[in-house]
This record gives structure tokens, C-alpha cells and sequence, in this order.
């Protein structure tokens, strides 16, 4: 899935159309329900669940910022409806003072908001983006996705598997649901659509082809299996909530330099991977405390030979918004024997994987991974309502759902 701005291109699964990732100076992002911060950003329409923002910026001074609002359509298109049908009080949370690191280069300052509140409220449902700007330069930095639902209706999800059933002979997952849907509702088969998320994706939605309207006052819908998710979707931890060698995972670790620079043992192909399991953010965990540091983090790979420069390997993470951008492509160190790159990350516990491209605006990142077995994934299911009136997208429900051993 690709996003484009003022013409270029971005490759992330994560990334939504039209969605800016954020640039070098803007790190540990982080956008999920208060309460936890493994909690995926979606809130009720009504309720007082609110939404936290937190993200680093690399300066020496403390900036501003101004945060807006867009409503979108569940294909991520503008509805373009009028400001003032979704939304109530003023477009716009102005962000400012942040919290500054005690120790260590580059310094950054922390800030963090949460929304709604008395200046913003969200009047409909839908599928929302948030963006963030420079308030003195009107530059917009990035954006993120998140979801308002109505709760209306009743929704139940599950996971089919089916084995050796996927290119590789890997096992795939089919998401079900049945949805019993609010009286309201007077033609469903016209007026709902379907869609499924894995691993909180949001870029890669899939729409469900597959419905069944027969039973009066409910639908069941799923994907055909030539549109199922891979089951065997897997992801390397990094733990770096201790600067350290610990002779697992950090093998080097130099704090005389600025940044201080970590080395990690070598990722071997088909056979160092150590899936996690429980899985539950795009963003990681970075700490927030004002003495956690950044550092300079070298990651190895060990293709066996098997890739070219001209084909290029890439690192993705929740540490940089699962993009496919040249400064994560590994290069080949003749010195080493290895593929690599560095990427600058706070202190804190992260997934990543490594990826190649597939033409223009495909992403393989399948093709390295360890294993066709069967991991535990996470599923998102949402049902939208083409409201006659308004003509939007109503998001009447999302189910967060796992496959399980």
C-alpha cells in the first residue's frame, strides 16, 4: 500500500492513502485509546474514551505545533462533507511547551495531547485522520489514521486457517464474521460494506467479497481464500530498554559516541528469527521518562547470498512506521559479511522484519521471514453504513479479534 504527497511515493503496509509518514526529526510516535498504550486508536462515537498523541522531536528548542482533523470514506478517500457535520468546537489543538531529555545527545524534546476535549469533539463516525503541522511555518510534518465507531448492532468474529494452502505453502487465515445489524438498516445488501485489518495494518484493508444476506435480520461476511492474509505473518523483537551488552541480542555497545551506537547480533536468514508473541502496536513501546535515551542501532543481516544490491533489502519496524525508505536500506559490508543499516531509536521494545520491493509499489515481507508455520495473528474487523441521507461511511462497528494456539 502506497500514500503520496506532492507526488512521491511511500511503501508501508501501515500507511493509509493520502497519509504522511512523519520525517527524520519526528521519532517515537505513538497514537492508541487512553488507558493502555497497546490499545489500537479506536474509539466510541459518545463515550468518554479519548485518544493519546505522543511523539519526540530532535531539537535543541521546544516548537509548536497545530493538530487538524479529516474525515474520510473506508477506502481512506476525503467524504468531503462539511467540516462543521463532523465536527464540533475548532479544527484545531494547538500543541506547544514539551518535556525536555535530561540525558544524553541528540536532545529532543516529548510532547503529548489527548483528544476529544473541550476544544474538539467528533460529531460522526467514520474513519479519521489527524494531522500534525509547524505552527509557525504552516509545513504539514505527518499524519495518522484512527476510527470513531458507532457500537450499533451486534458483531461476532473468528479465524479459519487453512494449511498449506498459500504461495509458499505456507498456511493462510480466513477472518468470518457475523453481523446482526441495528433496525435502522432497511437495505443491507445495498447499503454495507465489509472489511478486514491484520496486525493493525491499516493501509493494507481488504475488502470482503464474500456475503451472505439470506438470514432476515443478520449478514455473514469473509474473505475468499485467493484474498486471505498469510497465518504465518511473524516479527522479530528488538529489546532496547537497557543500553547494555547482554550478550543475546546487543553484542556492542560504544556510549562515548554521540549518538551512542548499539550493534546487534547478526539476523540470520531461515534461522535467527524469534517470533513475538502477543503482538499489539504499530509503534512500539519507546519509554517516555525524560532520561531515555536515543541511540545509533547497527542491524546485520545474513541473506546466505541470496539478494543482490540491485534488489534491495530493507528494514521496517514500529520504530519507523513499517516504511520502505532509503535511509533503512541495508547495504552490503564486504568487511563484515553482512547487510546493514543503522536506524536512531529510543529506549524501549520494538517489532521489525526485513522486506524487499516488488515492483513500483509492492512489499515482500514474507519472502525473509523464518517460518511457513503458523503464528497467532491479529485481526480487525469493520462493518460501514452508506448513510442515505448524508451520504458517508458510518462505521457501525469494529471487532478486534486473535487467532489463538
Amino acid at each position: 500500500m502506497s500514500s503520496s504527497n506532492s507526488g512521491e511515493r511511500y511503501l508501508s503496509r501501515y500507511l493509509v492513502p493520502n497519509q504522511l509518514p512523519a520525517p527524520q526529526s519526528i521519532k517515537s510516535l505513538q497514537l492508541y485509546r487512553k488507558g493502555t498504550d497497546n490499545n489500537p486508536p479506536i474509539i466510541e462515537l459518545g463515550s468518554p474514551q479519548k485518544l493519546i498523541l505522543a511523539f519526540d522531536e530532535l531539537s535543541d528548542l521546544s516548537g509548536q505545533f497545530r493538530i487538524t482533523f479529516t474525515h474520510h470514506n473506508q477506502n481512506w478517500e476525503n467524504s468531503n462533507i462539511p467540516q462543521d457535520w463532523y465536527l464540533e468546537g475548532i479544527n484545531e489543538i494547538i500543541l506547544g511547551g514539551g518535556q525536555k531529555n535530561e540525558l544524553s545527545e541528540p536532545n529532543y524534546f516529548h510532547y503529548k495531547t489527548e483528544f476529544p476535549n473541550d476544544q474538539v469533539k467528533f460529531k460522526i463516525s467514520g474513519n479519521y485522520m489527524l494531522h500534525v503541522s509547524d505552527f509557525n511555518s504552516g509545513v504539514r510534518l505527518f499524519s495518522l489514521p484512527f476510527f470513531v465507531t458507532e457500537n450499533e448492532g451486534e458483531i461476532v468474529s473468528w479465524v479459519e486457517t487453512v494449511y498449506n494452502a498459500g504461495q509458499r505453502y505456507n498456511a493462510i487465515d480466513q477472518p468470518f464474521s457475523e453481523f446482526v445489524y441495528p433496525d435502522f438498516i432497511e437495505f443491507p445488501q445495498f447499503d454495507l460494506s465489509f472489511y478486514f485489518v491484520q496486525n493493525r495494518f491499516w493501509g493494507d484493508f481488504k475488502q470482503s467479497e464474500n456475503f451472505d444476506f439470506s438470514e432476515q435480520d443478520r449478514s455473514q461476511f469473509h474473505l475468499s481464500r485467493d484474498n486471505a492474509f498469510p497465518a504465518n505473518y511473524d516479527f522479530m523483537g528488538l529489546n532496547l530498554n537497557s543500553l547494555s551488552v547482554d550478550g543475546n541480542q546487543i553484542i556492542d555497545y560504544q556510549p562515548g559516541q554521540t549518538p551512542p551506537l548499539v550493534v546487534l547480533r547478526e539476523d540470520i536468514l531461515n534461522f535467527s528469527s524469534d517470533p513475538v508473541r502477543g503482538w499489539t502496536s504499530n509503534f512500539g513501546n519507546p519509554k517516555n521518562a525524560t532520561d531515555s535515551r536515543y541511540a545509533n542501532v547497527r542491524f546485520r543481516f545474513d541473506d546466505g547470498g541470496q539478494f543482490s544490491e540491485n534488489e534491495g533489502v530493507y528494514l521496517v519496524g514500529d520504530f519507523n512506521q513499517w516504511l520502505l525508505s532509503e535511509s533503512n536500506k541495508l547495504k552490503y559490508n564486504e568487511d563484515s559479511g553482512y547487510w546493514e543499516t543503522s536506524s536512531l531509536i529510543k529506549q524501549g521494545t520494538y517489532t521489525y522484519k526485513y522486506a524487499v520491493k516488488e515492483g513500483e509499489l509492492g512489499i515482500n515481507d514474507l519472502i525473509l521471514s523464518d517460518t511457513i508455520t503458523r503464528q497467532n495473528q491479529e485481526y480487525v474487523s469493520f462493518v460501514y453504513f452508506q448513510d442515505p441521507d448524508y451520504r458517508y461511511q458510518r462505521l457501525l462497528q469494529v471487532n478486534v479479534f486473535r487467532t489463538s494456539d
